[in-house]
Parts: C-alpha cells; structure tokens; sequence
C-alpha cells in the first residue's frame, strides 16, 4: 500500500531526481499526452468543427493574427487526398514523407485520421499522439470525436498503439542531396542512410511551410523523381545568396536580381523544371503550392 508521503513517494521523488535526459524526455511525453487526454474528453460537448472556448475567449481567439489559418491542415489534408490519390493507395508499401513538420499536426491527420504511414523528418521531436488529441480530435465532426473517446475508454492507450503502427520521425534537418550532383554515378543520393531511405521509398514529399528546407525538398523530388508538394513560407535571403530570378522592371526591361520576396521563391522554385504545377490552396496565409505529380 502506498499512502501519501509514503517511502514509495520519497523513493520515487529521489528517483526522479535520477532521470537521464532521454527519460524526463519520455515523461513529459506521458504527462502531455494525459493532459491531451483530458482536453479531448472535454471537447466532447464541443461543435462539430470547433474546439471548445468561452465567449470572451474565442473572441480573443478570433482577433489573434493567424487564428483564421486554424483549419489550414484539415484544408491542406483533403487538397493532398485529392491531388496525389496514390499515396491511399501505396499506403501498405510506402509512406508519405513530412519534411519540416513542427509539432506533427499533418502528420497527425494523415496518419491518425487517414490511416496512411507517415514518416516526418524535424530536428524538433514530436508528440504526435498528444497533438492529435490535443488538435486534431477537438476539431473533428463531434460523431467522431465521441468514437475517439469510446476508444480510449476501452483501451486508454490507443491513441499511442496506431501512432507507433503508422508514424516514425527522424528527428534531424532535412538537406538537399548534394552527393548526386557531386557524383552523378552513385546510387545514393544523401549520404545519411536513414534519410536515404526515407526519400527513396515515400510515395510522396511534402513541405508545408518547410522554411529553410523547402528548396531541398525539391531538389530531393528532382533526383528521385519523387512527386512532391511544398507551400513556401519565409524566403531566407541573407542564407540563400545563389538563388537568382529574372523579372521585369517597368513592366518592360528583363533584370536578373537575388531572391528576396516570396512571389520571387515560387518562380525560382517553379523554373526549376518545365512541369511544375503552381497552384493557390483553400487557406489564408502562405498558400501558394508548387507540386509535380512525378509524371
């Protein structure tokens, strides 16, 4: 029996004065995921699309800048589906590549809602369990949402056994495959074997506001002849010194200049190859695609 203040409570507070860093690691993991636990089971009396708030908050919410991007992976979700249906129907064989994914949301949707495999490559660990719950589930149709918590109810780690079925990071940054240029004869592409592997068998990649990775995606694409689809975000100029564009000035006279401006990255990044597709997606913010179907 362990009462409060009990030796099996000091013991345990000297223990976890013990904890390696990948073990307090592993425990924040528990504690957010029991907290994304309790939040879901709260949304349950929620609207069908939104998760719940009080008045006064969600009129908070509402002003805040970028409260109107907050279903801006559910939009992003359905456009993929559609766009690339064969990442449905590879999903036994391949899975779809998330590079830059930042805490997990598409990751979570794709894999969690759509049962696809998903491998994300971050150099930020995410709790992908924790973020569907805690973003993904307040936001579903309430019908499923009352499915999630009947779920948890009969197997409380449920949200965690299809995660581990379906989802994998490589938590490392994602780099253009310099190798191929460097040595077009050999047979692999990046020199880090994980990240390889990752391109090579993904039937598609995919760089949602990806920053500084964007334009590696591509590149991978390229060599792979991989479909893909990146929605560039910051351009980065002070980094990114080699990229050049040609635009016109006056409307008449053709100037070749650095990229700086966003409208200036989705044309260098277009001009890449002739069969890329430019395209505006249905969310505010940054929502110009480029994507090639691989054909």
């Amino acid at each position: 029996m362990n009462s409060s203040g009990g030796p099996e409570d000091v013991a345990g507070v000297e223990c976890a004065g013990k904890l390696t860093k990948d073990q307090k690691r592993a425990e924040g993991r528990r504690r957010a995921l029991e907290i994304a636990k309790q939040k879901a089971k709260q949304s349950q009396g929620s609207s069908d699309t939104d998760p719940p708030t009080n008045g006064k908050r969600a009129t908070r919410k509402s002003a805040r800048h970028g409260a109107r991007n907050q279903n801006r992976h559910k939009n992003f979700t359905k456009w993929l589906l559609e766009k690339f249906p064969h990442i449905a129907e590879n999903s036994t064989s391949m899975h779809v590549l998330d590079v830059a994914g930042g805490k997990g949301e598409l990751s979570a949707r794709l894999s969690m809602c759509h049962s696809l495999k998903v491998v994300m490559i971050d150099p930020r660990e995410a709790n992908v369990p924790s973020v569907y719950l805690n973003d993904v589930v307040p936001k579903l149709p309430k019908k499923w949402q009352q499915s999630v918590l009947s779920r948890l109810d009969e197997s409380p780690s449920f949200v965690e056994e299809e995660a581990r079925k379906r989802f994998e990071q490589l938590v490392m940054p994602f780099v253009s495959p310099i190798p191929i240029f460097a040595k077009p004869s050999t047979s692999v592409k990046f020199e880090d074997p994980l990240l390889d592997s990752a391109v090579k068998n993904a039937s598609l990649l995919i760089g949602l506001h990806a920053d500084g990775a964007t334009e590696a995606i591509v590149d991978a694409a390229i060599a792979y002849k991989k479909p893909f689809v990146v929605v560039p975000c910051c351009v980065f100029p002070s980094l990114f010194r080699d990229r050049f564009v040609t635009v016109k000035v006056d409307g008449e006279i053709e100037k070749r200049v650095h990229v700086r401006t966003h409208e200036q990255f989705c044309q260098y990044l277009q001009e890449k190859d002739s069969s890329f597709i430019r395209e505006e997606l249905p969310f505010d913010g940054r929502n110009v695609a480029i994507w090639w179907d691989g054909r």
